[in-house]
């Protein structure tokens, strides 16, 4: 199973209904008997281009969500990691 943030499921749900939207239109293009060559064609196109275009949108997702939610450790962090180390090491509870 995939673990994923909530604008990625987002992204990834939009990019299927714009897919599954996609598909349906280009049924309809393919078998109206008015359509020209050219336009068939486009349709098949766009629908081979979609996967990748969803994926690197679900990607950006991803990683605009990571960039958020990890900052770069501060003084204060790591003096409080550090004193949060003491405290362990002078209980004795610490790992050897």
């Amino acid at each position: 199973m995939v673990v994923t943030t909530l604008s990625a499921q987002i992204v990834l749900a939009v990019f299927a209904l714009v897919y599954a939207a996609s598909i349906l239109a280009a049924i309809v293009v393919i078998r109206d008997p008015h359509a020209s060559v050219g336009l068939k064609a486009a349709w098949a196109t766009a629908l081979l281009l979609l996967p990748p275009i969803g994926l690197v949108a679900w990607e950006a997702a991803r990683v605009v969500d990571h960039r958020a939610a990890s900052r770069p450790a501060t003084v204060v962090d790591r003096t409080a990691y550090l004193a949060d180390r003491a405290a362990h090491v002078a209980s004795g509870s610490a790992r050897v």
